[in-house]
């Protein structure tokens, strides 16, 4: 009798999956009958199509020709960065870099560079940030003469006017005056400051810091870095190669080359500072950060490391964090985690989320369980198939332009990659196993040694906090600007 039933179970099955398959559209049912060949795509590579090639005067350009549009893209670092400053002058570098575009030129007025470029539908930008200086340019290509014009007096010949100066230090005192309005910026910013102290990855930007800047600091600091011989260019567009390094040896040839004596950066001292750290502002809900000091860019785990936390919480919807916090138990809208492969020194490791205040405890409580699974057991088959496709699959979108191709080439060179990196990434992502993220996730998360930032009412918070550690309060006194 059971083996009828289930033979007559069987018939009604395939009975309605062909009435559902006569419903379909003749397309869709074409559609299946489709195929695509395997992906081949290679990474572009230096020599091939993107040219190296070395001034005299030791600048370093970067060159992929690109005819489809008639525009012309150049991207510039400079090896600099408010990282090398002491804590009183880590203003300065920041400052540099926008008023070396915002202050006018040997040749250009504030307001005469502006003009300009907008009659030609152009773009110069400047800036200096952590650990590196940067300026763009993107213009038409039968303007590339007044765009390489600029963006050579931009980064050789800045004038700091002194009212653009001005200007941007009211900017940056309204900035530090307002700088508790967003929670989650308080969040970050206390996080970063507990796990890294006065390294420069953690420092907070006092009103004291910038004040006193002068003219004279930033022409210092332009004068200390601004080499030719420190700077790469990539550019990417309408342009025949030969002649494009002609045209920048026009505008940059004669710049001399100098000494510069790129002080050490300090370094981060690995340690935890586990404890619950709150501040208590009257919100309707709370900001959470739990996390550590990760791992540095040249860690060979890294690989493993990414899908793990893809798992874990970096894959949206299909992350662990996101299906029990937001989806299976509503608490927040919010949530995921992050953990860092790319930081020159030490990153971090976060788990955060934006919840319900009364809810605080209880996301806490899954943050824990989370990690603790991802320690204790190993990922499912189709989590590792949906981390390890992920990073796949979104590898070719960062190569989907020449812009973009012609500058992660640079990018690599700055920071010390190996020139086939990118050939080797693919096949570093398909070499993790399952046991290997099992293994970076018992490694490298520590649960048990997390710094816990909560940005909340903690008066309407359900549960004792201290359940995850000792607690320890934060005073949230309002920045100084006077």
């Amino acid at each position: 009798m059971k083996r009828i039933l289930l033979i007559a179970v069987a018939l009604i099955a395939c009975a309605n999956y062909a009435a559902a398959q006569e419903k379909r559209s003749i397309a869709s049912q074409v559609i299946d009958t489709l195929g695509s060949p395997e992906l081949k795509w290679q990474v572009p590579e230096l020599g091939k199509e993107v040219t190296r090639h070395v001034l005299a005067n030791g600048m370093i350009l970067f060159l992929m020709e690109d005819h489809e549009l008639p525009l012309i893209n150049a991207d510039v670092l400079i090896r600099a960065g408010s990282i090398y400053d002491s804590l009183p002058n880590m203003a300065v570098a920041g400052m540099t870099g926008t008023v070396m575009r915002t202050g006018g030129t040997k040749s250009f007025t504030p307001d005469s560079l502006n003009t300009l470029l907008e009659f030609i539908a152009g773009s110069v930008e400047s800036q200096i940030g952590l650990e590196s200086g940067s300026a763009s340019m993107s213009v038409m290509s039968k303007d590339i003469d007044i765009g390489m014009k600029a963006l050579s007096e931009v980064l050789r010949y800045p004038v700091f006017d002194t009212a653009k100066i001005n200007l941007e230090k009211s900017q940056i005192r309204e900035s530090i005056r307002r700088r508790d309005d967003r929670p989650g910026g308080i969040a970050a910013r206390e996080f970063a400051h507990l796990v890294y102290g006065d390294h420069p990855y953690g420092r907070i930007l006092e009103w004291d810091y910038v004040k006193n800047i002068s003219r004279d600091d930033l022409v210092r600091y332009h004068r200390e870095y601004y080499h030719p011989n420190n700077v790469m260019m990539a550019l990417s567009g309408d342009f025949d190669t030969k002649g494009m390094i002609k045209r920048v040896e026009k505008f940059f040839g004669d710049w001399e080359k100098a000494e510069v004596n790129l002080p050490p950066a300090p370094e981060v001292e690995f340690k935890t500072n586990p404890g619950i750290f709150v501040i208590d502002k009257q919100l309707t809900q709370a900001n959470i950060i739990a996390g550590h000091l990760g791992i540095k860019r040249d860690n060979p785990d890294k690989y493993a490391i990414a899908l793990m936390n893809y798992t874990l919480g970096g894959g949206s919807f299909t992350s662990r964090l996101t299906s029990r916090v937001r989806s299976d138990e509503g608490l927040a809208y919010s949530v995921g985690s992050s953990f860092s492969t790319t930081s020159r020194d030490y990153g971090t490791f976060q788990a955060s989320a934006q919840t319900k205040t009364p809810s605080s405890h209880r996301v806490l409580e899954i943050f824990k369980e989370e990690i603790a699974r991802m320690q204790r057991e190993l990922a499912s088959e189709a989590e590792f198939e949906t981390a390890r496709d992920a990073y796949i699959n979104n590898f070719v979108f960062q190569f989907d332009s020449p812009d973009e191709i012609v500058s992660r080439l640079m990018s690599l060179e700055y920071d010390g990659y190996p020139s086939d990196y990118y050939q080797k990434y693919l096949d570093n992502i398909r070499a993790v196993t399952l046991e290997d993220m099992k293994r970076v996730a018992e490694k490298y998360l520590k649960p048990d040694q997390m710094t816990i930032m909560v940005v909340a009412d903690t008066s309407k918070i359900v549960g004792d906090l201290g359940d995850f550690g000792p607690v320890k309060h934060i005073k949230l006194e309002g920045p100084k600007v006077e």
